[in-house]
């Protein structure tokens, strides 16, 4: 068997790295031949990166430009399917229901939706946004009516799918437990709070400015410690912003004694499973974040990590972890091992298996029966 991925993003994009690039070498363990071509370039996937930080103007020619570019890289790809068995697109999507054409020349189209990319990012009712959400909601749900199978992370987007393709199945992660795997700390006075995310997710790490100052007032032995950061400033508070980088993500993390993921509860947010929640209950650092529902799918209050909502329930809950070192390796371990047990890209590679294995083998029936 052989499979296309087509990702939304060169593998500078985190679904890209978490939803193709880490699966492909437990395939090919499975004999199973795997080839990648993106429907943007990595150039276009740098720029979609940064753009939240763009001007007005900037964002317009962003949008442009990759519209012409996923309109262009179509066609190759469109050549391309008809030598594989097994289509994998990772949240690419076509306007002017090209999906259509893709179907045409081979109807075994796995789906994997992993975001609300059905939505804005924004809810402004300017005309950009009015004209984004035209374009990308048509897309979704026409993608999902001609795939065989759609993959979601979360039950908040299984229940928009579920609307359009009877055939649904929920991933969440998948995680490499084994290079996301705890170190043994030494004890220090120091205590490291930590956030990991991108130019694109920054503005959610404002949410917590006033937090950190009262935390940076009350702790002496408090810092904080962000990577991948965008353009974040918050004087008064002792921060370090590091790089994000493929080779140091995971010893940079490790150095968190707390990890943090505050976000907004509404449309958009909630057809996220955080990523870096993920990562730090993966590494046994405890995870403090915002309440959304999706989150509590994976975190139970006071259990393998902990909900906050207010600021006041942020600086309660973070001075109770940075007080009790002991909760902290609680919380952690928890954390990990509900990651083990559900996210594991160990524990779902045999679903995926089972995912392309099926739609491949359906595909070969119909040939025999139409034979």
């Amino acid at each position: 068997m052989k499979i296309l991925f087509v990702p939304y993003g060169s593998v500078k994009a985190p679904a890209t790295r978490y939803r193709v690039s880490q699966i492909i070498p437990l395939l090919e363990k499975e004999n199973i031949g795997c080839a990648v071509f993106s429907s943007i370039s990595g150039f276009s996937t740098k720029l979609m990166l940064r753009s939240p930080e763009f001007s007005m103007p900037g964002r317009v020619f962003y949008y442009i430009y990759v519209f012409v570019e996923r309109i262009v890289r179509f066609f190759p790809i469109l050549m391309l399917v008809s030598f594989y068995d097994v289509i994998f697109l990772q949240r690419t999507t076509f306007s002017f229901g090209l999906e259509k054409l893709l179907a045409l020349r081979n109807k075994n189209i796995v789906f994997d939706i992993d975001d609300a990319i059905y939505l804005t990012d924004s809810e402004s009712g300017g005309i950009l946004t009015r004209i984004k959400k035209f374009f990308k909601e048509n897309e979704v749900i026409g993608m999902l009516k001609v795939a065989s199978t759609v993959i979601v992370e979360n039950d908040y987007i299984k229940n928009f799918v579920s609307g359009y393709c009877g055939n649904v199945l929920k991933i969440p992660g998948p995680i490499d437990t084994d290079r996301f795997a705890p170190a043994v700390k030494e004890p220090r006075e120091k205590v490291i709070v930590g956030w990991i995310g991108s130019p694109a997710t920054t503005v959610y790490l404002h949410m917590l400015d006033g937090v950190f100052k009262a935390l940076s007032d009350k702790y002496d032995f408090v810092e904080f410690r962000f990577i991948g950061a965008g353009r974040y400033d918050n004087p008064g508070i002792r921060y370090e912003i590091m790089p994000w980088a493929y080779d140091t993500e995971v010893a940079l993390l490790r150095s968190f004694d707390i990890g943090v993921m505050p976000m907004p509860d509404d449309a958009w947010t909630r057809g996220k499973l955080g990523c870096k929640m993920l990562q730090y209950m993966a590494l046994g650092i405890p995870a403090l974040v915002s309440y959304t529902p999706t989150n509590a799918e994976m975190i139970e209050d006071g259990v393998n990590g902990y909900f906050a909502s207010s600021d006041r329930e942020w600086i309660s809950r973070l001075s109770l972890l940075i007080e009790d070192r002991a909760l902290r390796g609680r919380i952690g371990g928890a954390g990990r091992d509900t990651v083990v047990a559900k996210c594991s890209l160990r524990t779902n590679i045999g679903r995926y298996v089972k995912v392309f294995s099926g739609a491949y083998s359906h595909d070969s029936q119909i040939a025999k029966k139409s034979f």
